[in-house]
């Protein structure tokens, strides 16, 4: 259902006040029009009612002409779309109007058509009005939301330069927002990571509906390097936005932790890797998770068949009922040490003397099976 219009006709004659509410209310069944012969009085009016939609005014009236009438209503701060409808037309008047910001100039006169006119622009002023009106007030209500959010946000154009930067950003960036306006994003970024960021920024640019995360170097307020994480949209097609949204945080600590976790590992790797023997950590139900080096060379399968096959499959057939005992006694909570023919990838039996162990959390729920195998100098026929 399309909502009505309310007009506020300005004449000092009433006779053709009274048409011209009689031909618009004809012509445009949305279209309400209120009429006023005495320009103080419609000023009163639109102090009064702040609901109208629209202002047709003349230009010849008593006391104040319609340019006068049109320089108090802004003077009142009201954006109301502004028809200077005048019988008293000319080129210097047209050029004053248009000067002073009225919506649209139209000479009276022409017949009933005038007033289809005058409708159709009444009408297509008011639709970009509001148009523009509910505009402005997505972008206020929007803006408002990202001045609260921890995360810095930013508009950019499709150039990557900031039209917007949310006051989070001095504490993320290290930059008042005035500082980074007009300013190129990409000129921050680490040169190491730019291209990634760019490839990222060129994606979201060439399909609305990629969102894309990257993770970068981003140079400080401070002139350090921080780590941030950027996830952008592509909000070019919204009339609030006009441009691309990226929501920043800092994940510097977040890196450097992960970072040291990595290191960690590896130096982990490394040291069980350098173990003349064999270790391993397994899922609680035997299947490989983790080996060292020393194991997988003994046993010749690839990474991806280690992870693939049964606990078994490790081992001699004739230790198999042996290997689910020491599985649930391990499972029972004891340290399980025991002999057994280790069974390589090209069938090779190597007898090994390993101890079995389980890892637990916190509730003691069971969270892998682990153990270390070394050479023993027993005969196979002696495990039969």
């Amino acid at each position: 259902m399309s909502r009505s219009i309310r007009v506020l006709h300005v004449d000092d004659d009433d006779a053709l006040l009274d048409l011209t509410k009689t031909m618009l209310e004809r012509e445009h069944d949305d279209i309400v029009v209120e009429t006023e012969p005495d320009v103080e009085v419609a000023l009163s009016q639109l102090d009064a009612d702040t609901r109208f939609d629209c202002i047709v005014s003349d230009y010849d009236m008593p006391r104040m002409d319609g340019l006068t009438f049109l320089s108090a209503v802004q003077e009142r701060h009201l954006d109301l779309p502004f028809i200077l409808f005048t019988g008293k037309g000319s080129e210097e008047i047209a050029s004053r109007a248009i000067s002073a910001g009225v919506t649209e100039y139209l000479q009276k006169g022409g017949g009933t058509d005038r007033y289809l006119v005058l409708a159709n622009r009444i009408e297509n002023a008011v639709d970009k009005h509001r148009a523009e009106r509910e505009r402005r007030r997505n972008r206020e209500r929007y803006q408002a939301l990202i001045e609260y959010s921890s995360d810095s946000v930013a508009i950019l154009d499709e150039e990557g330069v900031f039209e917007y930067v949310s006051p989070s950003a001095e504490q993320i960036l290290g930059y008042r927002p005035e500082v980074l306006l007009d300013r190129n994003s990409f000129e921050f970024v680490h040169p190491e990571d730019r291209e990634t960021v760019e490839l990222a920024f060129q994606r979201c640019l060439d399909d609305p509906d990629v969102r894309p995360s990257t993770t970068y170097r981003f140079e400080h307020g401070d002139g350090s390097w921080r780590v941030l994480e950027s996830r952008a949209t592509n909000r070019r097609d919204d009339p609030a936005v006009e441009g691309f949204v990226v929501n920043t945080r800092d994940v510097t600590k977040q890196h450097e932790a992960e970072q040291r976790l990595k290191e960690e590992r590896e130096l982990f790797d490394a040291a069980l890797d350098a173990l003349p023997d064999t270790f391993y950590v397994s899922h609680p139900d035997g299947t490989a998770w983790r080996w060292n080096q020393t194991l997988k060379d003994l046993m010749g399968y690839t990474e991806q068949e280690m992870r693939e096959l049964p606990p078994e499959a490790f081992f001699a057939e004739e230790d198999h009922e042996k290997i689910e005992s020491v599985i649930q006694r391990v499972h029972d909570g004891e340290t399980v040490v025991y002999e057994a023919r280790v069974l390589t990838k090209s069938g090779e039996k190597i007898p090994k003397r390993i101890s079995a162990t389980l890892l637990t959390d916190d509730d003691g729920e069971p969270l892998a099976l682990c153990g270390i195998g070394v050479d023993t100098d027993f005969r196979p026929e002696n495990l039969d």
